[in-house]
């Protein structure tokens, strides 16, 4: 039996064993190379291999192993339900194994997925459950980062927040999916994305905040927006689409007015082990040591989108009772 704290039944947690990790990491952005008979190498990722027959990783360096819930808890930051719903959310697009690409003659060209007619899901997800500012999100949609996506598949039509990243020739690389609704937990990286690159706002100081994911970038511009103190559009921001640091290099290589680096990943308080927070230090010390004045920007909450979400609940609640108090 599944224990009830979960909203999974035995068939679906059934179907979470038997997706393969090859496929899952992939769809997440991994890159995987040929190592032997038995694994694939993941690039830029020290030793971490994971089985060809999809049953699990094992990482020469840390010495951490496990099946696939334990690679997206381990690295991508999730916790088990986000885990399962993100697997399962995947295997609605079906499998990618028959299109798996390991020899970089064969890899498929990237291509950002269709626009659907109108964005209306995606605004209203982003405004009304993330309480992302409008003007942010429009900024955004201008810019082309932000678009509604729409796939057709044998199993549905699938709408989805798209968020892109772009070069500095204005090309697109990089493209993550998120569902647009608050009862799925649905992400994941476009087929042949470049880590190289993130989602992205260039602002014109010398100061790069990074993030996890693009809901905490936007997050945390509208946290500066309602402060009032500071410009919200000065600053540069990334999102590295997890705990990567590909997307930074570039950015710092590309952006060579850049001297702070500040880490605002999420705050993992509530786990064994803070992820987040141990990346944040580990790139610190890294980036530190070529020559940036870094710091940690810890979010209050687990991340930047729950310290929002709470401080406009918290604001409306109080505008509601300064309302019923003056009615009175």
């Amino acid at each position: 039996m599944i224990n009830n704290k979960y909203p999974f039944t035995e068939e679906q947690i059934k179907e979470v064993f038997e997706t393969s990790l090859v496929d899952f990491a992939i769809r997440n952005g991994f890159k995987l190379k040929e190592s032997d008979r038995k694994t694939f190498k993941v690039e830029n990722m020290g030793g971490l291999f994971i089985f060809k027959n999809g049953k699990g990783f094992y990482h020469f360096t840390t010495g951490i192993k496990g099946n696939i819930i334990d690679f997206a808890k381990e690295y991508l930051g999730m916790d088990f339900k986000q885990a399962v719903e993100n697997i399962l959310g995947i295997r609605a697009y079906g499998n990618v194994s028959s299109f798996y690409i390991h020899k970089e003659k064969e890899k498929k060209p990237f291509k950002l997925p269709p626009k659907a007619e109108n964005f209306n899901r995606v605004i209203d997800y982003l405004v009304n459950i993330r309480k992302i500012d409008k003007e942010i999100v429009n900024l955004f949609i201008n810019e082309g980062k932000i678009y509604q996506s729409k796939e057709i598949t044998k199993k549905g039509i699938f709408y989805n927040c798209a968020f892109v990243g772009y070069d500095e020739n204005n090309v697109a690389k990089y493209c993550s999916l998120r569902s647009p609704s608050s009862k799925s937990n649905f992400r994941q990286d476009i087929e042949s994305s470049d880590k190289n690159y993130g989602f992205s706002f260039k602002g014109e100081s010398n100061i790069l905040y990074v993030f996890e994911s693009p809901i905490d970038l936007l997050s945390h511009m509208t946290l500066f927006k309602l402060e009032g103190k500071i410009d919200w559009k000065q600053d540069n921001r990334l999102s590295c689409g997890g705990l990567f640091n590909m997307a930074i290099d570039t950015y710092l290589k590309e952006h060579k007015n850049i001297e702070y680096v500040l880490f605002g990943f999420d705050n993992d308080f509530d786990k064994k082990e803070n992820y987040g927070q141990d990346k944040a230090k580990e790139f610190g010390r890294m980036y530190k040591e070529q020559g940036y004045k870094c710091f940690i920007h810890k979010p209050t909450n687990k991340d930047f989108n729950d310290d929002l979400v709470k401080l406009v609940t918290k604001k409306k609640y109080l505008n509601e009772q300064i309302e019923d108090d003056f009615q009175r």
